[in-house]
């Protein structure tokens, strides 16, 4: 009875329009605090961002997944190389895909003779999509892997291994070596990975 006043009075829209001002002034993450507050009564806020900041420092000081996060970059690296090698192979041979590509180097039928395949181009895509094949599955259960709580000395035997012959293997296409220098160096690095995916199961299987 006492509230009926809010409801009835003229100054109702005033009110109202006052509210909204308010709400839109006091930032979000305030009423995320409130909400988190309401929801969890016995959960310090402050408590919970220390419990997240303690969680990262956590992160940063697992030894496996630092090792990990640097051999991924330089695996990365190097498969970003070659996109770069097969741009660099089309423009020094004058091989282009795409009839768009040739526009600066001839007009009309005088253009279409540089839209051919060359050996030299087709070996460096090839080994570049070789890379996409089997590092983008290194990384997935490279990561899985390394938040499994491996043995430091194991794991960097793994990813050494796997940056190893993943260059080795781009030396061998590249060159190219007689075979099978490039068939060892695939099969060392796809082994690498099925190692990390078995011990992976083995320790952490929740199936």
């Amino acid at each position: 009875h006492n509230a009926s006043w809010l409801y009835c009075s003229p100054t109702k829209t005033s009110f109202l329009k006052y509210f909204a001002e308010l709400e839109s002034f006091i930032p979000s993450c305030f009423w995320s605090t409130v909400c988190v507050s309401l929801l969890s009564p016995d959960r310090n806020p402050i408590e919970t961002k220390t419990e997240r900041m303690a969680d990262l420092h956590q992160l940063k000081d697992n030894e496996v997944l630092m090792a990990f996060a640097s051999y991924a970059t330089i695996v990365l690296t190097k498969m970003m190389f070659m996109s770069s090698a097969t741009a660099f192979q089309r423009l020094t041979n004058k091989i282009f895909a795409n009839p768009e590509d040739c526009a600066g180097f001839g007009k009309g039928e005088n253009a279409k003779k540089f839209l051919r395949t060359d050996e030299k181009v087709e070996r460096v895509r090839r080994a570049h999509l070789n890379d996409i094949e089997n590092i983008v599955p290194f990384l997935g259960i490279g990561l899985l892997y390394s938040l499994s709580g491996p043995d430091l000395s194991t794991a960097l035997m793994h990813f050494r291994i796997f940056v190893g012959a993943r260059i080795y293997h781009t030396i061998a296409y590249l060159t190219p070596l007689p075979q099978p220098n490039r068939a060892l160096a695939f099969f060392a690095g796809y082994g690498v990975t099925l190692s990390m995916a078995y011990r992976l199961l083995k320790s952490r299987l929740y199936l």
